[in-house]
């Protein structure tokens, strides 16, 4: 055993490992390295942790909020596109409707042109046709004088005579 001082012996307890020197030295000192550790970490947690914790908590709290706000205006602007696509949908539908109803006018105005020509022509025809009977008419009768005047010649060169 080592030579213990009897001064001592109240506040020190000694620890010894065989065959080695004093390791650890359980005394006085030891207690008060410990209270200057819980002090130590008592103040570093008043003065540094809890600020940092906040300033972390605040930080965290920044974020979601940003998060929260990214997320709303994401799902603004896709509530905004859907919308676009369907204003575009259904401006295509109308387009496609009007242009339907544009080709059934314009069938419709041709069917009527087509048939105003067709009767214009229909009439002007018949007017042609009472004008070639009327020309008929007259060529045949004015040919009707002339077959009489040149029968009544021939038979009178025929004959030799007059008739």
């Amino acid at each position: 055993m080592p030579n213990v001082d009897k001064r001592s012996v109240d506040w020190v307890f000694t620890v010894q490992i065989e065959g080695r020197g004093n390791m650890i030295d359980i005394n006085i000192t030891l207690l008060i390295q410990m209270l200057n550790f819980l002090v130590f970490l008592f103040l570093m947690n008043l003065i540094l942790y809890r600020p940092i914790r906040r300033v972390v908590a605040q930080r965290r709290q920044f974020m979601a909020d940003r998060q929260e706000e990214i997320d709303r205006a994401d799902s603004e602007a896709l509530a905004a596109v859907q919308e676009f696509n369907a204003r575009i949908q259904e401006a295509r539908a109308e387009g496609r409707r009007k242009i339907q109803e544009l080709k059934v006018a314009a069938y419709e105005q041709e069917k009527d042109l087509l048939q105003e020509a067709s009767d214009r022509a229909a009439g002007q025809l018949q007017e042609m046709r009472a004008q070639i009977r009327k020309d008929v008419a007259a060529a045949r009768e004015e040919l009707s004088g002339q077959v009489r005047s040149f029968s009544v010649e021939l038979a009178q060169k025929i004959l030799g005579r007059s008739l």
